[in-house]
């Protein structure tokens, strides 16, 4: 088989963890997991860990941008990120399912501890709920600059207000340029 990424490269078999097989290219440091051995690794791996927040220094990944080629049956693979503070995207074959992971991008999901749950990153929701984080960040972007140093306050405000019984007569009240003129039709 011939490395996705370097395309030279002859991949060469090694163990990436006990009970899991994987091709592995010297020149890129890229690895390769069949959708088969990923699942029996799986299975023999046990509990999914609980996801960890980063120790130390985070694990840089090289996360190529340029698309790839299955070794398996050398259909354009689909590219996926994998979010929850991790800025890569995994490379899935959509045919036969096989995994692509560019130079450190194992480790680094493994230093989450969400190496078990590759499987997940290729989902509907797990893709849905990354749009959503990003959505939000962006949000919050935004509401920062336009608030600036007020923001704080602002969000101390909201914090107060939403849970508030009178939630909906403070608001008029806030938005309401005189509260205490009567307005007639």
């Amino acid at each position: 088989m011939k490395c996705p990424a370097c395309k030279g490269s002859t991949l060469q078999t090694i163990h990436l963890e006990s009970h899991l097989k994987a091709a592995h290219c010297p020149a890129c440091e890229g690895k390769w997991i069949t959708a088969d051995d990923y699942w029996h690794w799986l299975e023999q791996h046990g509990d999914t860990l609980p996801e960890k927040e980063p120790e130390g220094i985070p694990i840089k990944a090289a996360d190529q941008q340029q698309a790839k080629l299955c070794p398996d049956c050398q259909r354009i693979m689909l590219r996926y990120k994998v979010g929850h503070g991790l800025n890569f995207r995994l490379d899935q074959c959509g045919s036969c399912n096989g995994i692509w992971f560019d130079a450190n991008e194992w480790e680094a999901l493994k230093q989450r501890n969400l190496h078990d749950e590759v499987h997940l990153i290729f989902s509907a929701p797990w893709q849905s709920q990354i749009r959503k984080d990003e959505a939000r960040q962006l949000l919050e972007g935004i509401y920062a600059q336009t608030f600036q140093t007020d923001y704080a306050k602002v969000q101390e405000l909201k914090t107060w207000l939403d849970p508030h019984p009178q939630r909906a007569a403070i608001l008029d009240y806030l938005a309401s340029l005189d509260p205490y003129s009567i307005q007639r039709d």
